[in-house]
């Protein structure tokens, strides 16, 4: 989900520009073909969220696509590329993961001038060795339009581009409007579909949701709220080289939010409470609390998951500190490996998934379904217990809210 939006206006107004401009407004030069070993450290100029960085610039050619690599083993790389100069980036797109691991990597669509790159890290203050490689990419993925209400088959083929973990996709596009909120939907008899939809391109999504088994089953399912851009689309599958036929559906969703039955998890748990109750309830600050939940893979993995849950159904609670800032589906994939799924302990994920659901719902309605105000406890347990296991698992926690 995602660190980009916070840091969209901090790529204009740099927070220590004398650094910046002692680097010079073009940075290094980068080229197709040239690896470049660098390091951050403690004298590199920050962003506003205190994360260090060195620039690059590379200049391309109309209709040349470079790819970026960012990489590193002392910390987890973050790129921003974009226009206008290094002390002042223009129209800047983002990537956490999107290369092996922890590694970044964006493709740059050439333009005829020049591009510049942030090699940047997640973690604010983070410093250590990096190498940066500039590389010609391949065509860009053949991208299908579709429009809303339409239900289209397709197969993903061993001849489909794959993401870092091998597995295949093809690509869509749906132009959205202001104001309206879309359901995805990908199903599949033949693999376990995975589906991830956001803006930037097919190949760099920014702002993205990701679904494994939110359709029933194995299928995948996502809400989005348009904003007038084009919505990207990767219908994709879990397993590396995974190939078969599917079933693609874009369609109008329900806007009902918490207590409305619309997808919050709520249910009709509300409906005989006083509606004044309600209006009122709403927390402004939330308790300093403790949480019980222990910071296991498995416990950490659902915890993750149901703000994954949540952010498709555009019901997170993503004012409380840095909680829209977090790219909560990368830091589930990251501990995947990490849990094992034939255990008897797995078949209680989607339990444990529902249950912080609920507790982040009912603590940021302020009120339990008996009526009685609970001053958004249930949410300020379940952040802690998010924030106990960003600790446990080597991630950035979230802020204090």
């Amino acid at each position: 989900m995602f660190r980009h939006a916070f840091i969209l206006a901090a790529t204009a107004l740099i927070a220590t520009p004398a650094a910046a401009q002692d680097r010079g407004q073009l940075g290094t030069p980068l080229s197709a073909g040239r690896t470049i070993s660098g390091a951050l450290t403690a004298s590199d100029p920050t962003l506003s969220d205190q994360t260090h960085y060195d620039c690059y610039s590379v200049l391309t050619s109309p209709g040349q696509r470079i790819r970026i690599d960012h990489t590193s083993g002392a910390f987890d790389p973050y790129l921003i590329a974009g226009g206008g100069s290094c002390t002042a980036m223009t129209d800047a797109r983002h990537d956490d993961d999107g290369g092996d691991g922890l590694n970044a990597r964006l493709v740059l669509e050439g333009d005829g001038g020049l591009q510049y790159i942030y090699a940047n890290s997640v973690e604010a203050g983070a410093t250590g060795a990096y190498q940066i490689r500039a590389s010609l990419a391949g065509p860009a993925p053949a991208l299908t339009r579709l429009n809303v209400g339409q239900t289209i088959s397709g197969t993903l083929s061993a001849s489909d581009p794959t993401l870092p973990d091998n597995s295949h996709f093809d690509c869509f596009s749906v132009q959205t409007r202001a104001g309206q909120r879309l359901q995805i939907d990908q199903s599949s008899s033949d693999f376990d579909s995975y589906l991830s939809a956001g803006s930037g391109s097919c190949e760099g999504l920014t702002r993205a949701v990701r679904d494994d088994d939110g359709g029933g089953g194995l299928n995948s399912r996502v809400m989005y709220d348009g904003d007038g851009s084009v919505l990207f689309i990767q219908a994709n599958s879990v397993g590396a080289g995974a190939t078969g036929a599917y079933q693609l559906r874009v369609s109008m969703a329900d806007r009902a939010g918490p207590g409305s039955g619309g997808g919050s998890g709520t249910g009709q748990a509300y409906d005989n409470v006083d509606p004044r109750t309600l209006a009122g309830s709403r927390p402004t600050s939330l308790p300093a609390v403790t949480s019980d939940w222990d910071t296991e893979a498995i416990t950490c993995f659902a915890a993750y998951g149901a703000m994954v849950a949540m952010t498709a159904e555009n019901v997170a609670p993503r004012e409380w500190g840095n909680v829209g800032q977090i790219d909560y589906a990368a830091r589930q994939n990251r501990l995947r490996s990490r849990v094992d799924f034939r255990s008897p302990e797995a078949a209680m994920i989607e339990f444990s998934t529902m249950n912080f659901k609920s507790m982040a719902l009912v603590g940021a309605i302020g009120v339990a379904p008996n009526g009685q105000p609970n001053h958004g406890r249930p949410l300020a347990e379940y952040l802690t217990a998010l924030a106990n296991c960003d600790r446990a698992h080597n991630q950035a926690p979230v802020t204090r809210y």
